[in-house]
């Protein structure tokens, strides 16, 4: 099953100065996280089973998502890139 990414109005946000090879990653990191949201060897859990975080650029980037397992969306909320 793959779930559909989704960027919440705050992600969008943060996403507005980012470099063009840190947009690239991070579409390239979502779309190993939308294979299987719940995969301990690419994403890490949390104290909530439903928001998990998963880095992308080699590590330069940090994601933070909520999964919503009865739309089969995965909604990101927090992106950090530190380049």
């Amino acid at each position: 099953m793959t779930f559909r990414p989704d960027l919440s109005e705050r992600a969008l946000g943060q996403l507005g100065g980012f470099p063009v090879d840190a947009l690239g990653a991070l579409a390239a990191g979502m779309a190993e996280v939308c294979e299987n949201p719940y995969d301990p060897l690419t994403t890490m859990a949390t104290d909530d089973p439903q928001v998990r975080r998963a880095d992308f650029g080699g590590g330069r980037g940090f994601v933070t998502f909520l999964i919503l397992d009865s739309v089969e969306v995965v909604r990101v909320v927090d992106v950090l890139w530190v380049g």
